[in-house]
Parts: structure tokens; sequence; C-alpha cells
């Protein structure tokens, strides 16, 4: 593969690192899914620094290509347009009696939060803070950007970050207690938003634009009836305890603290409460149940269960489908994660708008294409989630860690 740096971005798969451009692969591709938060890359190719290298060692001077290497920052760019930014993880090569190859794979900075602790120098935590600004305060140190696109919901009165919880696990810890989706933007930044938030740049069509198409409906994790069976304890929720312990057997209280309770007592003024949706299109007797903790201002039951209804109605529908290009139309717009995107495929039955879960983009002897993964629209809903510890936090024992804002 020929190193010498273009001037400009070339049309293609183009990856820049150290201040030069590469464009040349055996085979490469970019991969984005929701359900993986960082995107990731690969490409093959044959290695001209390296085999100038291991030909000529001794050659006085320095051979006019770069060797790429591991933990090098880059980015690729698909038909001049920013795909991907981020870092080489690894770096693979291979050598036999006629053949000469490495290969590259990396992933886009929110790797790093995938990775890493949040919090390695101990137990914190933040007090009135936003999710958004919790998400910024703990993607500040990773020089990453965090924005949101839908109301994020009221602040923590307070957050904590255990040890050796990743910075990734945390962050989507406080999403969920805000009905909130984590994705990566892919370019650099990290932003909470819904399932189906935008639209994508063109539509999906058999026949038409799709080379491939396989879609499946499953009644598998399906059901009839969804059961979300909770408690609470009314009394004592609003002192963040739980239910069915007895508090200090001290008689005089101090202001704010409830009065001595004993378990049977605890346990007498929990409250059971049943959620129940049923999802009309499953026709035969199919019930689940699923359990929870619960407390005074998470999501209701009710709402567990309707949420637990439309995840798998929409996880239910699934399909791929192959076009060509990286967008509708070469240079402009990619197809990206997390789009509504309208299909049409009479021999699927499905006429519709679909929410596009993952995109492939590859490059091969057969030119550029990619593979755009469907679900149901909603498949990646989100609902608030009660925090740890029956709907409260606790707090990190010794110390507080960064700005922190009081509520």
């Amino acid at each position: 593969m020929s190193g010498i740096p273009l001037a400009r971005p070339a049309p293609g798969m183009v990856l820049s690192v150290g201040g030069a451009q590469f464009g040349t692969w055996m085979q490469g591709s970019v991969d984005r899914d929701l359900r993986n938060i960082a995107g990731t890359f690969s490409l093959t190719y044959y290695d001209s620094g390296r085999a100038a290298q291991a030909v000529q060692p001794d050659l006085d001077t320095a051979p006019p290509f770069q060797i790429i290497r591991e933990g090098m920052a880059c980015t690729v760019t698909l038909d001049g347009v920013l795909a991907l930014k981020g870092y080489i993880d690894t770096v693979s090569v291979s050598r036999s009696a006629g053949s000469l190859s490495a290969t590259i794979t990396g992933r886009d900075v929110t790797g790093d939060l995938v990775d890493c602790a949040a919090a390695p120098t101990g137990p914190v935590e933040w007090r009135g803070l936003t999710v958004l600004a919790l998400a910024q305060q703990i993607c500040k140190p990773f020089g990453i950007d965090v924005r949101a696109d839908v109301p994020i919901g009221d602040p923590f009165p307070v957050f904590g970050i255990e040890v050796g919880e990743t910075a990734m696990l945390a962050i989507e810890r406080a999403a969920r207690q805000r009905a909130l989706l984590v994705v990566s933007d892919g370019i650099g930044g990290l932003l909470l938003t819904r399932g189906g938030n935008s639209r994508a740049p063109g539509a999906l069509a058999v026949p038409g634009n799709v080379t491939h198409a396989a879609y499946q409906s499953s009644w598998l994790q399906r059901f009839s009836d969804y059961y979300v069976k909770g408690q609470t304890n009314p009394r004592l929720a609003r002192y963040g305890r739980k239910a069915g312990l007895t508090s200090s057997t001290n008689p005089t209280s101090a202001p704010g603290v409830p009065p001595a309770v004993s378990e049977t007592v605890a346990e007498a003024a929990t409250v059971q409460m049943t959620g129940h949706a049923i999802d009309p299109e499953i026709k035969r007797y199919r019930p689940t149940v699923r359990g929870v903790r619960t407390q005074s201002g998470s999501s209701s039951v009710q709402a567990q269960a309707e949420w637990a209804l439309r995840v798998a109605r929409g996880m239910g529908r699934t399909g791929h489908y192959s076009v060509l290009g990286w967008g509708p139309s070469p240079g402009g717009a990619l197809w990206l994660p997390n789009q509504l995107v309208q299909v049409s495929d009479a021999y699927a039955d499905i006429n519709r708008d679909m929410l596009i879960a993952s995109v492939r983009y590859s490059l091969s002897n057969k030119g550029a294409s990619s593979v755009i993964g469907i679900a149901g629209r909603t498949a990646f809903d989100r609902i608030d989630e009660p925090a740890q510890s029956e709907g409260f936090i606790q707090k990190p024992t010794p110390k507080s860690f960064g700005p922190t804002k009081q509520g």
C-alpha cells in the first residue's frame, strides 16, 4: 500500500493517521451498532513501510513510507465524509512465502469510556447535577464532548460512582434513570437521546436500491400479557430507607429521621403493585412476569409493563438490508444508527418506518457497500429506572471528586 500523503481526503475509505492519509486496502469495514457504544473499524492492507523495513533494514535513508502502529490517533472518512474519529487498538501482521499483509483495528474515542474507570482515585459523588452535566464531568478527562438532543429531566439529588465502575457504565446508569439512550456519534462525542429521534437520508426499497434483503418476524420473545410486580413502602421511601429494615431503637430521633419502625410494621406498610399490558397481536395465551423493586419517583409498574411490551415487539422484527455505497448518494450523508428509515419490501410483508440498529460500511474488490441492520422502532426504547438501593443512591464513603454542585 502506498503511504505517500494525499493532498486532501480522497473518495473512498481513507484513514488519516500521523499526518498521512492512506486509502488503498485489500478490504475494510467500519461498524456502528446501538448495542455497542463504540464504533469499530478493521482495515487489511499491504504495509509498504514494514515491507521496506524488512527487505532493506540497512538502508541509509528512511523509507518514504509511514508505519502504522497501535495507539495512534486516527480518523476514517467515507467518500470524504468523516465517519469515525478514534484510535488504533491493534496491529496484526502476517508473512508467508509469497505474501505480506497487515490488519489494523480500532474504535472511536468512546472506546476509552467502555474500558476505563470513571473514578480511579476512589468513590465519588456529585450533588444537584443533571444527567448531561454528570456525563460531561465523567467524560472531561477523556477529552470527549457530550450533548443531548432531547429533554434530559431533573437533576439528581445525589449520584455516586462506585470503585471500579467504568465510565460508560456510570453514564448509562444515570441515563437509564432518565429514560435516555446513550450513543456515540462516532466522531468524538457522546449523545444522550431517544430511539429514532432523526430520519435517515433515504429509504430502503425492494425492488429498488436494496441488493440483498433478509427479514425476520418472530414471536419467540413476545408474549400476550406482560405482568410487572413490585412493592414499595410509602412510609419509609420518603427517607430513602429499605423496606423491612429496623431503624435505631433509640426513641429520640434526629430531625428528619423517622421513629423506630419494627420489621413487622415495615412489612405491613409495604404496598404490592402489579402492572399489566396486553399485546393484541399475540393471539394465544402467552403470559410473562417480571419482578422489580420500585419506589416513589421511579417508573410505575404499569409503565414498565407497557415498556416491556414495546421493546419485545420492536426486537421481534429485525432484518439486514444491503445497499451499494455508504449513503443514498456518494459524498452525501451516511446511513447512521438510531435513524428511522422507511422500508418497503412486499416479499417480507413490510412497508413502514423501522429503526436503523446497526450499519456496516464495507470496502472490497467489489466496491463500496453498506449492510443496514433494522429493528422495530420501539426496540431501543428506554424507561426511567429506579436508582440503586430501593430508589436512592447510597453515598460513597470518603470524598467528593471534581466540581460538585450542591443541590
